[in-house]
Parts: structure tokens; C-alpha cells; sequence
């Protein structure tokens, strides 16, 4: 662990509207913060919050990378934390289980609001894709 105990929030809002890449560049910022030594938080929130449902990752691959949903799984299994926009999570424009109940959100995912990411912030940095 790095000897600074800063936190890297990633705020993460964008949705399926440009392919992943700023999806994937943002859990790739998790990972290399995490192999740094650095707790790191994504913050899904608006068009962003997609990520965090079942299956909204699948198929997607941005050239260089590994797929979107390899890249999530390594993010949570290195000890990321992900959370959800409280608001958001109920109404996410691509699914959610407010529109279709059988999507669900991926075990892993927490659900906050802006107060649980400025707690998480302070003393750190944030970063946005």
C-alpha cells in the first residue's frame, strides 16, 4: 500500500453512448490506481450508471484494452469499490430494475449518494470520465 492513504474517486458518467471508452477508460484508471497502492472508488452516476447492472458490459471491447466486463471483474476482485448514484440506480435511461425487474445490479455494486463520494474525495483526488 502506498505510504499517502489518498482515495481516487472516478466519476463515471457516461453510458453506452460512445462504446465503453470512457467506461473503459475509467475502470482502467481503478486498476492502476489500485496496482499503486491507492484505495479507489468509481462513482457511476447520470448515463454512467449502467455499468453497474448485470450484462451491461457484455460484448463491449475498446481496441487495446481487455473487454469492459474482464476489466470490471479485475477491478472488483483487486478491491475496487463501485457504487451506484442513489437516484440513478432507479433510473437508468438503459435498464434498471425500476424498468425492467429482471435486470439486476451486480452483486459487488453499492448503492450512495454525493455525500458518500465527497467523504471518499476529501483528502484524495477525482478524476472523471
Amino acid at each position: 500500500m502506498n505510504e499517502q492513504s489518498s482515495h481516487v474517486v472516478i466519476m463515471l458518467t457516461v453510458g453506452k453512448a460512445d462504446n465503453g471508452k470512457n467506461a473503459t477508460m475509467a475502470f482502467s484508471c481503478g486498476m492502476s490506481a489500485l496496482a499503486m497502492g491507492y484505495p479507489s472508488t468509481v462513482f457511476l452516476t447520470s448515463d454512467g450508471s449502467v455499468w453497474g447492472f448485470q450484462g451491461s458490459a457484455e460484448g463491449i471491447r475498446v481496441q487495446g484494452f481487455p473487454p469492459l466486463e474482464e476489466l470490471i471483474a479485475q477491478y472488483l476482485e483487486a478491491g475496487g469499490e463501485l457504487i451506484i448514484c442513489s437516484v440513478c440506480h432507479k433510473t437508468c435511461s438503459s435498464g434498471s430494475p425500476e424498468r425492467n425487474p429482471t435486470i439486476e445490479m451486480l452483486p459487488e455494486t453499492q448503492i450512495g449518494g454525493f455525500a458518500t463520494i465527497i467523504e471518499r474525495g476529501m483528502g484524495g483526488m477525482t478524476v472523471t470520465f
